[in-house]
Parts: C-alpha cells; structure tokens; sequence
C-alpha cells in the first residue's frame, strides 16, 4: 500500500509552465467546529434559534451527508444545542454511503444520546410512504424523518448545488426509496425543465424541512464555514463567495482534482463529484488527474457498468420500451439496477448507477486519470488511465502550457450528480 500524498506535495511536482489553484471561497479553517456549529444554530437565517422550534417531548431526526467535514464534532455541536431543548428522543440518520468506521464512530460517541441509523433504500421496515412526487409516482422516504417532529439536514454544501440554482437537500434522493432514486438518477439524462418546482424543494415541503444546517470545507479538506437557515439562505450564503467578475484563473488543459480526508472523503461517490467539478475547470478535450487515496476495491457492478459492450445507454433503451408510463415502472428500474427486485418490493439499490454515470459522462468529453491506492489494473478496468507516482504526475505536467489544480474536489461537485452540462464553473 502506498503511503498517503498530500496536496502540497501533489502541487510541487507539477511541471507546467503556469500553475494555478482553483478556489471555492472558504480559505479559512474553523478552530472549534462544536462551538461554531451552535453559535450557527442559535441564530439561523430567517429562522428562529433551534431550541425555539422544538417542543418538549418532540421527536427529532438529523438527516446527515457523512461527507460533512470533521462530522464528529458538528453532531457534538448540534446535540450539545438539542440538549437546551426538553426532545424525547433523537435520531441522527446517515446517507447510504456512510462507511463502517464513520457509523461505528458515531454510534460509540453518542449511543447514550441518539439512536443512529445508516439508511437503507430498498428496506421497507426501515421506508414510510411520504406521498407523490410532481410526476405523481409514490415517494417513500427514511421513517425516521418521516415520524419526526423536525428535521435537521446536515450536508456538506457544495458550489455545484448553489450556483447551479439547485435545491440543497441533504433528503432527497438520498434518504428515500430505491425506485424514487432510480428516477431521480433517469431524470437526470433528461434536458432541463423550465419548471422551477423540483422533488427536491417538493419533498422538503411535504416533509416540513424548515432550517438546515451546511458546512463548507477549505481546500485542506477541513471546516471551513458553518452556517444553519433556511434552505433559500443557505444556498444564498453559499454561493455569495463563488460570484466574482474576476475572470481568472480560466480552464485549463490540465487539471489535478484532489480528494482530500479521511478514508470516507476517499471513496468512488466522492470520485464521481470531484470529476464533475474539475470538468467544469477543463478545457474541452483536456485531461483530469484525479489524485486520491482510495483503497477500497470498486464493485463488481461498477466495473460491468463501465466495461460491458452493452452499455447503461442500451440499458436505457430497453427500458423505454417496456415502460408504458403507468404507476412506478418497476421491472424497467429493477432491470436498471441489474439486481432485480427485493422481496419487500423495492428495486435493489445499486450505488454504482450514479458514480457509473459520471464517469461516463466526463469521460466522454475528456481524457481521465487516476492515482489511488489500487493498482494499475483497477483503474484501466473503469476504463481510466492510472497514473501510480509523482514522479509521474511530474513527467506528464511537463506536456501542458498550464494546470489548475482543485483541492478537497469533493466538496466542490454537485450532491446529487448534476448532468455536466448544467453546472456552471464560476
């Protein structure tokens, strides 16, 4: 296993004639993150303080992105200002992709204070009917935000979520069934609607999403920001520091996206938003060196979805085919998902759809390279390059006039996989 690269280090070895760093805007890093998280919740924007919307005996539930920077100590923070309240009880439900160590930390520090759950999308003990999306299909989502007397979304909140006039969410689709997710992830290869009511502003409706709280990382990957309101004033305070006239630094023909973090920071969901992102930076028919340090290998379906002959676009066709537009179109979904059906009646969710998708999609405009801690061979089996050292970083930099470089690129994509075409850089 190869020890960990740093940034700095990546940064040193590249040999373009012009080199330049990418910002998101939050170059400061927070010292105490507990202490900042409830100071953002006692004075929400457009929001009474937290403590204020909560009745004794209330059920609580913390809708949470385990991508959140230094998570540990922002639920401390967020269950520290809970405790000023007189809640019943307190859920705090993780996204999917939560991995074991995340999940076991959290379940260690606060088994006495909350019940934790890692969500799970084709489990129907675990799913309550929350009720039709704008295209009247059936929604369920997690029970435990269902059942709540309030919910808390706690994301990492992301450029490619604000500037793009996207809903932050931190629920949907992450947090309901596997067949809602599977039409979200469809609809995503549709052109975009002039609508302007999205599922996700029309679950957090339904659900009474009032407040949220977002946590911006700097380039290091740390804490950044934190800022609790309403899901409008977030988006508003998150994409005030990326609007600039300052046309500079432009995209480049090279560009070195960092994942930056702990071994959760390092997985291929983060792969897939770091690519978006540094896509946006890329010049067209440029490379993007994805510099990480993943170690966990990618799944079976992962590596069928990007070498089968019979690609996700064929997929798609046949399920065109068969779908007559009447109620959930399950079989078509349970055919996407190559897994089939469960015996609950819910596709079986397959996360390799998504990251799949991302690949392809970038991958079909730009050349793509990978660094992590699997070998060559994992890589080409993606259908990406590898790229194994810096000295080699620093042999292929040699070729390009300039390179961007986007630090903690995982928290500059989109949390729900925007198609490329509707995010927007700067």
């Amino acid at each position: 296993m190869n020890p960990s690269t740093n940034a700095a280090q990546v940064a040193d070895k590249v040999a373009a004639n012009e080199v330049w760093q990418y910002e998101t805007g939050f170059n400061q890093r927070v010292g105490d993150v507990a202490k900042a998280t409830r100071n953002a919740l006692r004075a929400p924007a457009d929001f009474p303080p937290l403590t204020a919307a909560i009745a004794p005996g209330d059920q609580i539930a913390l809708a949470v992105d385990p991508n959140v920077p230094d998570l540990c100590n922002v639920i401390r923070g967020v269950l520290l200002e809970i405790e000023e309240a007189d809640a019943e009880t307190i859920d705090i439900v993780l996204w999917d992709e939560t991995s074991d160590e995340i999940l076991q930390q959290l379940e260690s520090e606060f088994e006495t204070i909350a019940h934790v759950i890692r969500h799970d999308s084709q489990k129907r003990d675990l799913l309550r009917y929350l009720g039709a999306d704008i295209d009247a299909d059936p929604i369920y989502l997690n029970r435990f935000l269902a059942d709540a007397d309030l919910v808390l979304p706690i994301l990492a909140a992301r450029p490619g979520d604000a500037v793009g006039d996207h809903e932050l969410s931190g629920v949907y689709p992450m947090l309901a069934d596997s067949n809602t997710r599977l039409r979200h992830q469809k609809s995503l290869q549709q052109p975009p609607s002039k609508n302007k009511t999205t599922n996700e502003s029309h679950v957090g409706w339904m659900l009474g999403v009032q407040v949220m709280l977002a946590v911006a990382a700097n380039p290091d990957g740390d804490v950044g920001g934190v800022f609790a309101g309403t899901p409008e004033a977030t988006r508003r305070w998150f994409e005030r520091p990326r609007h600039s006239d300052d046309a500079f630094p432009p995209s480049a023909p090279l560009v070195i996206a960092t994942l930056e973090g702990t071994k959760q920071q390092n997985s291929w969901a983060n792969l897939a938003r770091a690519l978006a992102a540094a896509a946006t930076h890329t010049m067209p028919g440029g490379t993007i060196v994805l510099w990480s340090e993943i170690e966990d290998s990618p799944s079976d379906r992962l590596v069928l979805r990007l070498s089968s002959d019979r690609d996700l676009e064929e997929i798609e066709r046949d399920n065109d085919d068969e779908d007559n537009s009447d109620g959930d179109n399950s079989d078509a979904l349970a055919q996407r998902s190559l897994l089939g059906q469960s015996e609950d009646g819910f596709t079986i969710w397959d996360d390799s759809i998504a990251i799949a998708d991302a690949i392809q999609r970038v991958g079909s405009e730009y050349r793509l390279l990978l660094h992590s801690r699997l070998g060559s061979e994992v890589a080409e089996s993606l259908g990406l390059g590898a790229i194994e050292s810096l000295d080699a970083l620093q042999h292929l930099s040699k070729s390009f006039d300039s390179c961007g470089i986007l630090r903690a690129a995982q928290f500059a994509g989109s949390t729900f996989d925007l198609p490329l075409a509707e995010s927007d850089p700067e």
